[in-house]
């Protein structure tokens, strides 16, 4: 019948439009929305006289990263207007936001296969979630540290007691800077209203919860790669669930520090709309317990880029 599309007629995937489409490299199709007047107004909105230094640092993230030039220029700049949401730097040698590279599944009706598209997600490193936490005022003070096999005397999974060495002075493995010694990861906070948490992670349970969420760190593990920040930086990323499963579960959480949470690691269209990318949500993101406190979850990475496209 007229108006019916059969399997064969349906129109593919529109994809992001990558160098290789345009011929334009990444890193110009970049500077030249970031040249534009309504992008920049977009960033000017959030940032005020911060947005011109924030914008430069997209394209020196960009020229750093060959993985990221790959990637589409739109979802370089969803993502960078996230962290820009938060007013957190986007140089994930900082540790506090990171523009991160993932292979997107987009299947495509014509070849009836599974395409792997290159896209950019806004991820929130272990510096960002504290950062965000000390904005609140709720917190009187804050730690996270890696634990050394000789710091640890016992740790109670079931209550969550945990004991360590009363004398540190003796213990030599944190100095030594000896990685095969670490054996968990700690973070700790106290509110101004005195009620104080505490949560410990063992490596094993760490790397168990990024294999299962995680599904580029699955992949790195099983084709011996390092496209994962799981794999490249271990350490920054379990300091990182640590403080967020810690603050997720116990702690005070501001406007800001909910978004943060569902934010983490989605990947935004050119209309705002946000899915998860690498990861599905966790446990405690799951939950959707912050989704009617905070703002339209759709607007988060609305950048209309069709005002700058040409």
């Amino acid at each position: 019948m007229a108006g019916q599309r059969t399997a064969k007629q349906q129109p593919a995937v529109q994809q992001p439009a990558t160098q290789q489409q345009t011929g334009v490299s990444v890193t110009t199709q970049v500077k030249q929305l970031i040249s534009s007047d309504a992008v920049k107004q977009k960033f000017t909105e959030v940032l005020g006289q911060k947005a011109p230094q924030f914008l430069a640092s997209i394209t020196n993230v960009v020229a750093g990263s060959t993985k990221l030039k790959k990637c589409s220029a739109n979802s370089i700049m969803s993502a960078a207007f996230v962290a820009a949401t938060y007013d957190l730097p986007i140089d994930s040698n900082l540790g506090f936001s990171a523009i991160v590279p993932y292979n997107k599944s987009v299947y495509n009706p014509q070849t009836r296969q599974w395409d792997e598209i290159p896209m950019a997600q806004f991820q929130m490193m272990y510096k960002g979630f504290i950062q965000l936490a000390i904005r609140s005022g709720y917190y009187e003070k804050m730690n996270y540290a890696v634990v050394y096999e000789d710091e640890l005397i016992r740790y109670n999974p079931i209550t969550g007691d945990i004991v360590f060495v009363t004398d540190f002075s003796q213990c030599t493995q944190r100095d030594a800077g000896d990685e095969s010694k670490v054996v968990g990861y700690y973070s700790w906070f106290r509110l101004k209203t005195g009620f104080s948490q505490e949560l410990y992670m063992s490596k094993a349970a760490v790397d168990n919860h990024a294999k299962k969420y995680s599904q580029a760190y699955r992949y790195d593990i099983k084709e011996g790669k390092k496209s994962s920040k799981w794999t490249t930086d271990f350490e920054a990323m379990a300091l990182k669930t640590v403080i967020k499963l810690l603050l997720s579960k116990w702690g005070i959480l501001s406007v800001d520090m909910q978004r943060a949470i569902q934010d983490d690691q989605k990947v935004y269209d050119e209309d705002g709309n946000g899915v998860y990318g690498d990861n599905q949500p966790d446990v405690v993101e799951a939950q959707g317990a912050f989704e009617a406190q905070g703002p339209d979850n759709n607007q988060i990475g609305g950048l209309d880029l069709e005002e700058v496209e040409e």
